[in-house]
Parts: C-alpha cells; structure tokens; sequence
C-alpha cells in the first residue's frame, strides 16, 4: 500500500492531524487563520508544515494542486480533509444556515479541481440536507469510535470508510474516560439511597441538598447544554439539559463544563461542585490530556479551540478506513 498524505485545511489546534498522525498518515500542510490555534497546533505536531492564510478563493486552487501534485510523485496516496466553520449550519445558532455554505461549497470546488485519491469533509449535521445533490455522506458518533461523547458530526467525502469500534452496548461514559472522579467526587453522592424516615444531607463548600421524605439519590451530572432561551431563526426553545457521568457526554463546548449534584428525579438545576479541567475535558474530545495547550493566550481560547476540534479517533477511522 502507498504512504498517505494529508492536507488539513481549517486545521484548528489539530484534531484531524493527530488522528491522521495516530493512522500513520503523514501530515504535509496544514491551515488556518486563527494564529494562536496554528500555534497550538505546531507546538504539538512541529514536523507539520502550517500555513496561515484565509481560505475561500479559487486563485488558492493552485496552491494546493502542487501540494497534491507534488506529494503523488513521491509515491503518496493523498488525502484532503476540511472542517470549515459550522457556527450558522449549527442548530443552536441564530444565524441563517446559507451563511455558513459558501465555505463549505469552495471545498467542494476545491477537491473537484484537485483530485485528490480520497477526501473528507467535517461539519454539523444540518449541513448534510444543504449538499449539492449527489455528495456523498456520512454521520458519524464520536462514541462509536471509543470515545466519551456522543458527538454527532456529518462526514462528506469519498474513497474510504470509517468502520466502528464500539456499539451502544460499549460505549465509553466519562466515568471510564475520567475514572478518577468517582472517586474524588464520590463523597457528594449517595450511592445506596436513604431511607423514608432518616433525614439525608450532602454537604460540601458549594452546596447543601437535604432530603426528609422518600429515597434520595443523588447523581453527578455535566451539563450538555448551556444556552438557554429561544432561538430567533427557528423559535426553537432551548432548556438546560444534563447527562450523569455514567453515560458518554453530548459533546464538548467551546466554554468550562460544571460537574454538579443533582437529585435522581430533580428538576431543579444541579449544584456546581467544579469545572472541568483542560487536561480532562482534552481527554472527552479524545486527545491525550498531556497535549500541550500553552501556547493559546487565555483559558477561554483553550475552550473554543477543543470544542471546535475534530475527534482525533474519528479521524483516525477515516485514515485507516482508506481504500486504495
């Protein structure tokens, strides 16, 4: 089989890269705009070509025609990967869905003029009804393939197959992917219930349940959903949700996810007991948690960049799924 070759454009901080990397693909250009994110991204991978640059215009085709040109020469099988911006393609946004297609139709354009031996496309799922007729597609779950997030994402591209590695039965919760927790916060929850005539308190610095009726069964919960209120697009109205720990998380967002205490069947909001760290919430989006985010200026920059990463294992699939 040929060596591959992967172009990572809109590479954030690397999550298609590292997956890419861990295939054993080798990354020959990535690129982005946001500079602290290509920072982060070097830092990590410092053999990897970067490029800073906006994409969106045809003049750029030919940049990456030698790349493609260049690398298939030498012998390699070349893969383009994009994720261009999903921010008004997402359900949550406000904004109008055509706002985010023109970057995603320049892709397209671009692998058209390209040819590269295989290629693929990452974004929301709503962007999936909005491809031109006859693209080819997928979603994937990001627990599908070992990880502790339910993350769904659609994957347009052809030329390989991303084969699961888990099923429902076996997916991963945050409790296996942060085993530690249990234990650290085992102490605010009561495992085996109380009884009807005991009164039971959990105490801690940042809250006090008291139970005086009935069984109280406290559960420790991430929120999934942060955004509240109704959307201006789609008058769609958008409550707290929350997910035990014992089961995968939704997905990572682009703020710090709260740990809480809530009772079995509360319907109150859950009493924060702390934030999860980079280094933990690195670990939910499927990366190592020793990589290194030093280089992004601020904690909430840190955020953003892993909320908006690719799922390395995700893309690890796709690398390895190539057919050739």
């Amino acid at each position: 089989m040929k060596p591959i070759a992967v172009i990572d454009l809109f590479c954030g901080m690397g999550g298609f890269s590292q997956g890419a990397i861990e295939a054993g693909a080798k990354v020959v250009l990535a690129v982005d705009l946001w500079e602290e994110s290509l920072k982060v991204h070097y830092h990590n991978h410092p053999g990897t070509p970067i490029k800073r640059m906006t994409l969106g215009t045809k003049n750029q085709f030919s940049i990456f025609m030698r790349e493609v040109e260049k690398w298939r020469k030498l012998g390699y099988h070349v893969h383009i990967h994009g994720s261009p911006p999903c921010q008004a393609l997402s359900n949550a946004s406000s904004r109008n869905a055509s706002e985010g297609m023109p970057l995603v139709i320049w892709f397209l354009d671009l692998v058209k003029f390209t040819k590269p031996d295989s290629w693929s496309m990452e974004n929301v799922v709503p962007m999936r009804k909005r491809l031109p007729e006859g693209t080819p597609s997928v979603v994937l779950n990001s627990a599908d393939y070992g990880v502790a997030q339910t993350r769904r994402r659609c994957i347009a591209g052809e030329g390989w197959e991303a084969i699961p590695t888990h099923n429902k039965e076996t997916w991963l919760s945050v409790i296996d992917a942060l085993p530690h927790l249990r234990e650290e916060l085992g102490t605010h929850i009561n495992l085996d219930g109380a009884s009807d005539s005991n009164s039971r308190r959990a105490k801690s610095a940042d809250f006090d349940i008291t139970s005086t009726s009935g069984t109280l069964r406290n559960r420790l919960v991430i929120p999934i959903q942060r955004k509240v209120g109704v959307l201006k697009a789609t008058g769609r109205i958008l409550k707290p949700i929350w997910r035990e720990i014992d089961e995968p998380i939704q997905t990572i967002t682009t703020r710090s996810e709260n740990v809480g205490v809530q009772g079995k069947n509360s319907q109150e909001k859950p009493k924060k007991i702390r934030s999860l760290t980079i280094q933990e919430t690195l670990t939910l989006q499927g990366f190592n948690s020793d990589y290194d985010m030093t280089q992004a200026r601020t904690q909430k920059n840190r955020w953003t960049m892993i909320g908006n990463a690719v799922v390395p294992a995700v893309a690890k699939a796709i690398i390895g799924g190539i057919k050739q």
